[in-house]
């Protein structure tokens, strides 16, 4: 962790310094985290793919690494118009703005560039058509990979905490990058879900890295890829200039873990200034999850698998009835994703992925009860439920399933 004793001036890379000299982070060493896994009780879970993975290996995501000169020439070509990019943080001008990107693109191949400023979530055709990445995924069953998103980052650039719900592959393409990762302990969630909620404006990742327990540094160098696991806290050091290029993977088998950290997700959404741009990030968002849970419910994956293990518990906690020791009562599945719904400000497109969520139990417990004469989600007789003019066994069953299961108060 030497790398970030030339930023000490800075209280973030300061701080990330003198944790790791202390021993308050780990090294990305399989000989230092091997015996920090274990299945039940670890630190970590049993498997390498469970904490963070370094790679030298470019086939993992692309055929061939670009060499600086052409990354520039594809970025300067693919910047702006309909690709989407931002700028942060803003000198408060679009003209200053425009400057200051001029002046980091001219300068992608210095790896001492320092002026403030990084492009981020920068969709590039160029770079995204150059990705080759068909994992198998067999245990974790993937749904979904995102396009390539690309960030251009001076030296010195430190980005704040972020969180991802997914699998996120990164290849450096030019420069030079430490880590700090934490893991989704209880503990560094729920402390990160008490700092979140009720605020409107994110606070110093200074003021949270304090308080996160187990954090993995990793040093990262051009050529390399690094795969993040679902749900750990990221903080990131650009030690040189530099490109990278990443993207996310969507598995069922975190389907639930998001269902269950999806008020932690809502509280991030909270931090865009406007509530345009919430609902810019927030209609996304709950279209994947109405996406994913079609996919699952529907058996619509290659790996049949692990998908049941995911049906049986949507089945159990969609609603699913529990209280506290306080005898405070929790949402269930059904009620989060209602909530999640009703954050939805456009009618058409709210009603539209609630009836995602709708069609998709009705037709699963359709099929279930033909073998076992039952609703699936509560398992009430389907010959017990009141007939309406002569409904079938379906027709009972479907009317059933929305009004008892599907009713997310949407009104």
């Amino acid at each position: 962790m030497f790398e970030l004793q030339p930023f000490q001036a800075d209280s973030l890379a300061d701080l990330a310094f003198n944790m790791a000299l202390g021993g308050l982070i780990h090294p990305l060493h399989e000989n230092e985290l091997k015996h920090l896994r274990k299945e039940n009780d670890g630190i970590y879970g049993p498997r390498q793919w469970d904490t963070p993975f370094l790679s030298e290996k470019l086939p993992f995501t692309f055929f061939s690494l670009p060499s600086p000169v052409a990354i520039q020439k594809a970025i300067r070509n693919d910047i702006g118009g309909e690709n989407y990019f931002r700028f942060t943080s803003s000198y408060g001008s679009s003209a200053e703005d425009a400057a200051a990107i001029i002046e980091l693109l001219d300068n992608i191949t210095n790896p001492r560039f320092t002026s403030p400023g990084a492009i981020v979530q920068m969709t590039s055709p160029s770079i995204n058509h150059a990705k080759h990445w068909k994992p198998s995924w067999e245990n974790d069953c993937m749904l979904s990979q995102s396009n390539v998103q690309v960030t251009v980052a001076p030296r010195g650039q430190i980005f704040e905490l972020e969180y991802h719900e997914h699998y996120f592959s990164t290849t450096l393409i030019t420069g030079s990058k430490v880590f700090l990762a934490f893991p989704p302990h209880r503990i560094n969630l729920d402390y990160m879900r008490h700092t979140f909620q009720g605020k409107r404006t994110r606070l110093t990742s200074l003021a949270i890295l304090r308080e996160m327990q187990q954090g993995i540094a990793i040093i990262q160098k051009h050529g390399q890829v690094l795969l993040i696991p679902p749900f750990w806290s990221v903080m990131t050091i650009c030690t040189e200039t530099s490109v990278s290029a990443g993207f996310f993977v969507a598995t069922a088998s975190a389907f639930m873990s998001r269902i269950h950290n999806m008020d932690l997700w809502l509280s991030e959404c909270l931090f865009w200034p406007t509530l345009a741009q919430r609902q810019t990030h927030l209609v996304p968002y709950v279209e994947e999850l109405a996406r994913h849970f079609s996919a699952i419910m529907s058996s619509d994956v290659k790996q049949l698998k692990p998908v049941k293990s995911v049906q049986q518990a949507i089945c159990l906690e969609w609603g699913k009835v529990s209280t506290g020791k306080g005898g405070e009562k929790y949402e269930n599945m059904q009620e989060k994703v209602g909530g999640l719904l009703r954050c939805i400000m456009d009618d058409g497109k709210r009603m539209k992925i609630a009836s995602v969520f709708a069609e998709v139990l009705v037709r699963f417990c359709e099929v279930k009860q033909r073998k076992s004469g039952r609703c699936r989600l509560c398992s009430v007789r389907v010959d017990e439920l009141q007939r309406v003019n002569g409904e079938t066994p379906d027709g009972r069953l479907e009317r059933h399933v929305r009004s008892v299961h599907c009713h997310f108060e949407l009104s």
